[in-house]
């Protein structure tokens, strides 16, 4: 969990930041993560602050393949690869050990393992445009900056000082434009990536185009680059300043409406649950 919400208030931090992943999550601050949410109500925001977000075993496999592509001799560090079932005491022991040694365990074969991980960066580090990209730059980069007075943060994957590119990896079950389109609109990601523009941007002085990494998370881990539309990035960032303005008036008044906010939602009807009547209707004689 991550404590108090009011925490966060009067946040003045703009800054690149020296963190690890560990110290990253537990820094009071609003990330995209939570701010997507707001979408949605802010009593589901309050609640995914409040809750924090639940590990699985392809958000594991996800920070897996960033470190694998992005910095590959920290794998060993950071990740132990298990063998049999996950479960009895010689398993909890070791998961135990892993994370006082600040690593977490993984899978050694099968689906989202150790194994699975390596045979995709096998395929990203062939990818031509792919090279380029990580040919010299910074990986798990920490941004702070303020909004509407209060404390943001964002991890950037990687910014490729060679190519002058803020990169942002995202494992997918298929990279079909129309389908990642999608997700990329469903996810937020048009808010996560808009606000690190903005924060990047103005941490240097300069404008950082967005290009995303499409990697599949099986096989046979095809991938694709998408840069990412300016007027894209813009519209993510007018809505979640939209919704850090109404997080900050709801710190002050505590107070976290739903969907409906104390008022009545109207029935919103199927079209064919009422084609029979509308066919009757229409075809009355009202003459």
């Amino acid at each position: 969990m991550n404590g108090p919400i009011s925490a966060i208030m009067g946040g003045a931090r703009r800054e690149f930041a020296s963190m690890t992943w560990g110290e990253y999550k537990v820094f009071p601050a609003l990330n995209g993560s939570v701010i997507v949410y707001g979408r949605k109500s802010l009593l589901h925001l309050k609640y995914a602050w409040d809750q924090g977000s639940k590990d699985t075993d392809a958000m594991r496999f996800g920070r897996l393949l960033h470190c694998l592509l992005f910095e590959p001799s920290e794998v060993e560090a950071r990740h132990r690869a298990w063998e049999g079932v996950r479960r009895g005491k010689v398993y909890d022991e070791f998961i135990e050990k892993a994370e006082a040694e600040g690593a977490e365990v993984i899978r050694a074969k099968g689906e989202y393992s150790l194994a699975s991980g390596i045979a995709a960066a096998q395929g990203f580090l062939k990818h031509e445009r792919v090279k380029q990209l990580i040919a010299a730059g910074q990986a798990e980069q920490t941004v702070l900056s303020p909004e509407c007075d209060l404390q943001c943060k964002g991890r950037l994957d990687w910014v490729s000082t060679r190519l002058h590119v803020l990169v942002d990896l995202k494992t997918t079950a298929q990279v079909e434009p129309e389908l990642f389109g999608r997700a990329f609109f469903r996810y937020g990601y048009d808010i996560k990536l808009g606000l690190y523009k903005r924060w990047l941007d103005g941490l240097t002085n300069d404008r950082w185009p967005v290009e995303v990494i499409m990697l599949e998370n099986q096989p046979p881990y095809d991938l694709a680059i998408v840069p990412i539309p300016d007027a894209v990035l813009d519209a993510g960032v007018d809505k979640a300043l939209r919704i850090i303005e109404r997080v900050r008036h709801a710190i002050d008044v505590d107070e976290w409406p739903g969907i409906a906010g104390g008022s009545e939602l109207p029935l919103v009807v199927p079209w064919f649950e009422m084609q029979e009547e509308l066919v009757q209707y229409e075809g009355c004689d009202n003459g």
